[in-house]
């Protein structure tokens, strides 16, 4: 990307070519670029209380979250300068609740927020984007989606693989059809790309945030707008399983038992083949888990083992549950599997 513009000759925007790329993959009118999600939403925020005058977040009391790396929800929106009216309970969350915090704040924004490492689950509540939609329309005010995690990918694809059980996420695509004015996900997760924030949403808020004055302190470079571009065409191109995250995914269970089996075919180490569970890391699906044959390795000495393993000039860092080395296939791309091998051999 040497922001060059092909149709004038001249300097151009080292977004423009992705920006259309993902307005064409999401349907959106346009989409802005930041270094992660986190930023997304602290960004989106202060520039609404900047620009156009919004002090108060309305948000269920069942999304206010924290994650990784000291993120909690209500210090955000403390840094921005709103207010945060919780509404609801915990577990129950009603249009009604929404409808009267709208009655008393009526210069806040709507804040609807995907529990994307944890789950609530019982005697639950919660209102969809559509409604949210519905009501902030009728109140004249916005209603912002964080996504978290961020799921693109068609429901086709998923059923080829056996991979329904991701069709529980929310969809980009759909938060933007539903009515939001501004959605925004993680460029890594399940998009699967690059750590960075993508914001999407109406033509007229995007361009606000892009020409705010500390949008250039969090834009992306080079590099990670190169990574975005890849994986969004791949997308486009209806070529998923290219994207790696899909590709580790998509592996069946006799794919990878047939993998084991080359592995260990020249190795003395006692072993067993478990049938075990693979869980999607990175805080981006608490309750979904893919069955995975795992090696689980017989030694006496298991710690000694460990530190050989991540102490090998090519580190292979395994499970370790119950005392015992857990070697999972699911987060391995094949061509490393020679390592692990060689590895196993000089045991």
């Amino acid at each position: 990307n040497i922001e060059y513009d092909l149709t004038t000759a001249s300097r151009g925007n080292r977004n423009d070519y992705l920006t259309e790329s993902m307005k064409v993959l999401l349907g959106v009118e346009n989409v802005a670029f930041v270094n992660n999600n986190a930023s997304s939403l602290y960004l989106s925020l202060l520039c609404l209380a900047k620009k156009h005058s919004k002090d108060t977040v309305i948000v269920s009391r069942g999304e206010i979250i924290e994650i990784g790396g000291s993120y909690r929800l209500p210090d955000i929106i403390s840094e921005t300068g709103m207010n945060l009216i919780e509404v609801g309970t915990t577990n129950k969350t009603r249009l009604s609740d929404y409808e009267g915090a709208l009655r008393e704040y009526p210069n806040s924004v709507l804040l609807k927020v995907h529990r994307s490492n944890f789950s609530i689950s019982g005697f639950t509540e919660e209102v969809g984007i559509a409604e949210l939609a519905d009501l902030k329309n009728k109140y004249e005010t916005l209603l912002i989606h964080d996504l978290g995690s961020g799921l693109v990918i068609e429901n086709s694809f998923l059923s080829k693989h056996s991979l329904s059980i991701f069709e529980q996420e929310p969809r980009v695509q759909q938060s933007i059809k539903d009515g939001v004015d501004i959605v925004m996900f993680s460029g890594d997760k399940l998009f699967g790309s690059i750590q960075s924030g993508i914001i999407a949403g109406k033509n007229e808020l995007i361009n606000s945030i892009k020409n705010f004055s500390i949008f250039r302190t969090y834009r992306c470079s080079d590099i990670v707008l190169y990574e975005l571009q890849k994986t969004t065409e791949l997308y486009i191109q209806k070529n998923e399983e290219d994207i790696p995250f899909w590709n580790l995914l998509k592996k069946t269970y006799s794919e990878l038992e047939s993998r084991f089996e080359k592995i260990t075919e020249d190795s003395n180490i006692k072993h067993k083949i478990i049938n075990g569970k693979s869980l999607i890391g990175g805080g981006t699906l608490p309750n979904i888990t893919l069955s995975s044959p795992v090696m689980v390795l017989d030694v006496d000495k298991s710690e000694k083992v460990l530190m050989k393993l991540i102490s090998n000039e090519y580190p292979i860092i395994p499970r370790v549950v119950d005392g015992k080395i857990n070697i999972d296939l699911r987060s391995v791309f094949e061509n490393q599997d020679d390592e692990i091998a060689k590895f196993l051999n000089s045991l």
